[in-house]
């Protein structure tokens, strides 16, 4: 291999970062690298989404990258920890983005990524949001800028009660409203 090239929207330098950890299969046979030699390294970046490897006879390997979609982040040991829509932890201290909604509690990644797939099927986005309270219960508290509202969610059946505070936020007035919640079935409290 005399040349790989990184086909990509990264930051600089994490592309020369990736680029190095590839430069181990310069000077080898294009025959007997494994694509999943290639796969094992990428797969360590967290800041990657997706990738296409495609080798080009007789000497380049071209990498297309995607970099993954920042949606929140959370404290993890002291530390600012990033969450990407890729479900992957991103401890970066090159980040100083603080546009990202918080999320509080133990992040449960599989929860959270559920609760953002309900959302955005709801007509939400995350920056919507300033919190995201999540609880042992397994249960999220969110806290709306919009209105700078509260809404508790119950356990179960999350579609229902987004879509719920979705109608309330719609047609009602919900400016003197702090607290919505729909923790319980078939009641909406609103303090």
């Amino acid at each position: 291999i005399k040349k790989i090239t990184l086909n990509n929207n990264i930051d600089e330098n994490l592309n020369q970062e990736i680029h190095a950890s590839l430069k181990q299969f310069y000077n080898f046979n294009i025959l007997s690298i494994n694509s999943m030699e290639i796969i094992s390294i990428l797969d360590q970046f967290n800041m990657i989404s997706s990738y296409k490897i495609k080798k080009e006879y007789p000497s380049t390997i071209k990498v297309e990258i995607k970099e993954t979609n920042i949606l929140a982040y959370y404290i993890d040991n002291n530390q600012k920890t990033f969450l990407g829509e890729n479900g992957k932890k991103i401890k970066n201290e090159k980040l100083i983005i603080d546009d990202f909604p918080l999320i509080v509690g133990n992040v449960d990644i599989e929860k959270f990524l559920e609760l953002k797939s309900k959302l955005i099927n709801n007509g939400f986005n995350l920056n919507d949001f300033e919190t995201f309270y999540f609880f042992k219960s397994k249960r999220w508290d969110l806290y709306y800028k919009n209105t700078q509202t509260l809404v508790k969610l119950p356990n179960d059946d999350l579609d229902i009660s987004i879509s719920l505070f979705k109608n309330i936020i719609q047609n009602s007035d919900v400016k003197n409203i702090k607290i919505i919640d729909l923790r319980i079935k078939n009641r909406i409290t609103l303090l």
